[in-house]
């Protein structure tokens, strides 16, 4: 079995699909598409695709350490207690355990992203 797993994002598995849960909705009706792409023998990583309608919810990273990378689309994130934060196509961050914030979606965003819990 190779150990290599290429991201086609022309040929993506099944999606899930989500919402924010209720309480953490701020704006709209954003909607989530999530393809899981490759994660570790015990799930403590994981990598994939994860897109985004137009909206704006309460994101709560808990104890993940997550990178991403953002393929398309504009949205705003918004940490508690810092300016507002544009991302488009081709930024790249991280986001901390303990992050806390407000992820507005500007237009439909899709990023790539590996997490670690």
């Amino acid at each position: 079995m190779s150990k290599l797993t290429f991201v086609d994002q022309k040929n993506l598995p099944e999606p899930r699909r989500g919402v924010p849960l209720p309480e953490r909705r701020v704006d709209g009706d954003p909607r989530f598409l999530t393809w899981d792409i490759a994660q570790t023998a015990d799930g403590q990583v994981q990598a994939g695709v994860w897109e985004v309608t137009p909206g704006a919810y309460r994101s709560v990273k808990g104890e993940t350490f997550e990178f991403c990378y953002i393929v398309s689309g504009v949205s705003e994130l918004i940490e508690d207690g810092f300016e507002p934060r544009r991302v488009v196509a081709g930024d790249a961050f991280v986001m901390h355990p303990g992050f806390t914030g407000v992820w507005r979606v500007i237009e439909t965003t899709r990023k790539l992203w590996v997490s670690r819990d």
